[in-house]
């Protein structure tokens, strides 16, 4: 008997892939999509075949717009997928339609989609079309051209030649598309990397360049520094290709350097297009300080570095990306760290786009800004870590500094890279192979705009060469993966922040904790930021030693690293000098339950104007007013005794008599204020809600009642409540298929003791989307206290779909025809029967 699989056997993911998989088979788009949704919610990442499982199934449920989205993204994350450039081939049209295309001819065996291919690039315009597959003693593939010349196959490593000449196959598959033909030829033996081409009637319409296929003789030296290493020059070697502008900026701010450090430089002119680059390039050589190796041909970020060290025999090297922006006595810093200690074998500094060396945000690209901004940022760098330096997994290629004795062990970046991407990481490996460290030196900034040299096939080329990266260092994901977790730059981080983020006009500060009233504190963020009144959010987490505060830009900027111990006297200090530095406009409190005594003392210290933002139940008396069926499991005001708790309600009512404004985004919210506030504060209400004119949306016709819940908190409370109300209505009402959409507290054990399925975490731009993919017919809000103003919920009150709710308001607010407004004193049994009397 063949065992049935199902979404609980583990892993969890792919049980979720193999069985939408299997209902495709089994032409069950609904199932598939549902299966495949969820797939894509959860951990671990998705990868790109998941996405062309929920694209499929869009695909047959006839939402293309949203199919070709899910190809699209399968396609950022594996560029060559040919299942998914198949369906962007048939399905789209345009530049993703070209693209995919490309790709095909790249890595299709299929004939008949490789003419489809061939037709989409010939009606562009493209005429010459080739395959190119190499071997270790073969290079082989196909071609199509134009014109009654023979293919010429020429292979080359600059010393030796090899060339084979074929004419059309006037029975190749491909031969409606124009002269046609396969071709395998021998490949030479060769120590260095070799030159590829496919020319016809002297036009080269294809070229590549790969690695030598013959073992080098180990070159590697090993020898002590010499004792006047900390005065031997450094090389800074920068390949350039394209850009002008950042180009020049970069090497401008390198030739200042080099004009008071006494370094050298060797720039590497990789045969640009660009007559400007070659020209600039030729008026520096003249600088003596300055050597320019001009490629005759392209030879890629790696072969230009590699070409460049072959000219440097002594010394350590700097290799700098030619988009760069470095600050004054950059090299003489990397070097004393390099030099500090003998097993230091690279140094990367912080940038604002260096992987997880950036800097305010770390793996993320953040805004370069002027020469300037670079110095600045430098310069309290230099001063807030001096002696600082923190061993990270691999260095990062934008500016690596390499020392002698490195290089001496390791040798040349690796070929397999070529043309570029990860061969620093590789680099980086190979040095902790040989018993020395990579450390990032955060007291040196550097600017980094991020090369687009490579343009589209920049992602094929990080996807490859991350494939030949596993496949020597299976261990480095893991790895990355837990110094991201552990974050140990986060102090150099903050210690620049705590100087450097200024904001340049006084801020509005939102005052939320981390959880559910954080999101509403981020939309709020987005509605009232101007260009004269930014915003920073004061985040209220709770660790075993306490309050903690962090304070973050939701625009990106600075500060995003900047935390402080709320029971530390000191900590305590340095947070009110912050913002009294920021000198803030005014101050939102949103979130009372989350936000301790201590933090509101402080903030009313400063004598800024404050308001209420009515988001969340903390503003009343919500264990009297909201008493759902599982009371006995909802939130609790942060405290137990009824004494305490008396005076923590009592203390806010004081906190909302003395704001400026009590401030409510919708009815609901206004009429729970009105019935939970004193009457001074209740004077104060400013409503900034508007009326929402309902969304007709597209629906899919199911047989079976849909009923969507909407949990908002994920607690356990909101567990409680939908896993008995889905097992009642499922005794009673078997017809009715619920669908939680987003993230339960714990998705696996609530589908297990119910029958639910949950579809996992879902962003508010999604969730229209999504309920009309699933057919949802009804919506149930199952936030078991009261909460205002969050995205999803705004969105959901838009909507012409019925919807159930607990009225916080007491019937004080109007619902609906269609909807259901519930007493949150109501029964469970009453809950699941008003529920079931509801649906159709």
């Amino acid at each position: 008997m063949v065992d049935v699989r199902t979404i609980f056997d583990e892993p969890h993911h792919q049980s979720l892939e193999l069985l939408a998989a299997q209902a495709l088979a089994e032409n069950n788009a609904t199932a598939a999509f549902k299966l495949a949704d969820r797939r894509c919610r959860i951990p671990p990442l998705p990868e790109s075949h998941s996405y062309v499982l929920r694209g499929e199934a869009s695909y047959r449920l006839g939402d293309k717009a949203a199919a070709i989205a899910d190809i699209a993204r399968a396609l950022e994350i594996a560029p060559d997928n040919v299942p998914a450039n198949r369906r962007m081939l048939t399905w789209a049209n345009g530049l993703q339609q070209s693209q995919a295309a490309r790709a095909i001819i790249g890595h299709e065996s299929d004939f008949a989609l490789l003419r489809l291919a061939l037709q989409t690039l010939r009606a562009n315009g493209q005429r010459f079309f080739a395959r190119v597959v190499v071997l270790e003693g073969t290079i082989e593939g196909w071609a199509v051209w134009e014109g009654d010349a023979p293919l010429k196959v020429s292979i080359t490593d600059g010393a030796e030649e090899s060339t084979s000449l074929f004419e059309p196959d006037a029975f190749h598959p491909l031969g409606e598309c124009g002269h046609a033909t396969s071709f395998r030829v021998p490949r030479p033996k060769s120590t260095i990397p070799q030159f590829i081409s496919l020319t016809t009637a002297d036009r080269i319409f294809y070229s590549t360049r790969t690695a030598g296929n013959d073992s080098a003789p180990d070159r590697r030296v090993f020898r002590p520094r010499p004792r006047a290493s900390r005065d031997q020059q450094v090389t800074v070697i920068v390949p350039v290709y394209g850009d002008y502008d950042t180009t020049r900026v970069c090497v401008d701010a390198l030739l200042d350097e080099l004009k008071s450090s006494g370094h050298r430089a060797i720039l590497v002119n990789d045969a640009t297009p660009d007559t400007r680059i070659a020209g600039y390039l030729a008026d520096v050589a003249v600088n003596s300080r300055v050597e320019v190796i001009v490629n005759p041909r392209n030879l890629g970020f790696v072969g230009s570095i590699n070409c460049a060290l072959e000219r440097t025999k002594d010394g350590d090297v700097i290799l700098l990306n030619s988009d760069t922006i470095v600050p004054r006595g950059f090299i003489d810093r990397l070097a004393a760290a390099a030099r500090s200690r003998s097993d230091v074998g690279t140094v990367t500094p912080l940038s604002n786009n260096g992987e997880f060396v950036s800097f305010p945000i770390p793996n993320k690209a953040n805004s370069l800004g002027s020469r300037r901004d670079v110095e600045r940022l430098d310069a309290i760098a230099a001063k807030v870590n001096a002696s600082v330096a923190i061993d990270i997994p691999s260095g990062v290629g934008f500016c690596l500094y390499i020392s002698r004795a490195c290089l001496d062990r390791v040798g040349a970046l690796s070929e397999d890279f070529s043309p570029g991407y990860l061969e620093d990481v590789d680099f980086c490996l190979r040095t902790r192979r040989h018993g020395l460290r990579n450390i990032c030196l955060p007291s040196v900034y550097v600017g980094h705009a991020g090369s687009k040299s490579f343009g589209q096939e920049k992602r094929s080329l990080v996807v490859r060469n991350l494939g030949v990266l596993e496949r020597r260092f299976p261990e480095h994901r893991l790895e990355c993966a837990a110094f991201m977790a552990a974050d140990p730059l986060r102090t150099a981080r903050q210690a620049i922040e705590r100087v450097a983020a200024c904001v340049a006009v006084p801020p509005r500060l939102l005052v939320a904790g981390t959880g559910v009233v954080g999101e509403t504190a981020r939309q709020r963020a987005r509605e009232v930021e101007t260009a004269t009144e930014p915003v920073l959010i004061l985040e209220v987490g709770h660790q075993a030693d306490g309050a903690i505060v962090g304070v973050k830009s939701p625009a990106q900027a600075m500060p995003q690293s900047l935390t402080f111990n709320l029971s530390h006297c000191g900590e305590c200090d340095a947070l009110v000098d912050f913002l009294k530095g920021n000198e803030p406009s005014r101050i939102e409190l949103l979130d009372p339950t989350n936000t301790p005594f201590r933090l509101v003392e402080l903030l009313l210290k400063l004598k800024v104007p404050y308001d209420l933002f009515v988001a969340d139940a903390g503003l009343g008396r919500y264990d009297e007013a909201t008493v759902v069926a599982v009371q006995s499991l909802s939130d609790k005001a942060p405290t137990k005794n009824t004494t305490d708790k008396a005076h923590w309600f009592e203390r806010w009512r004081q906190i909302a008599e003395g704001a400026e404004r009590i401030i409510v985004p919708c009815a609901e919210a206004e009429a729970f204020a009105a019935s939970t506030l004193s009457r001074r504060a209740v004077a104060k209400i400013d409503r900034i809600y508007e009326s929402y004119s309902a969304k007709t949306r597209k629906r899919q016709r199911t047989a079976r009642r849909q009923l969507g819940f909407v949990p908002l908190r994920s607690c356990v409370a909101e567990q409680r409540l939908i896993s008995d109300i889905a097992r009642g209505l499922g005794k009673i009402r078997p017809d009715i298929a619920i669908t939680v959409i987003g993230a339960a507290l714990n998705d696996i054990d609530l589908m297990r003791s119910s029958n639910v399925f949950v579809t996992g975490a879902v962003d508010p731009e999604e969730f229209g989307h999504l309920i009309d993919a699933l057919g949802v017919s009804n919506l149930f809000v199952s936030t078991t206290r009261p909460l205002f103003a969050h995205p999803i919920l705004s969105f959901v009150s838009s909507l012409d779909l019925p919807t159930g709710y607990f009225d916080w308001s007491r019937r004080h607010v109007p619902s609906k025809k269609i909807d259901l407004p519930l007493d949150p004193r109501s029964s469970l049994d009453d809950l699941i029967g008003a529920l079931s009397r509801w649906m159709p």
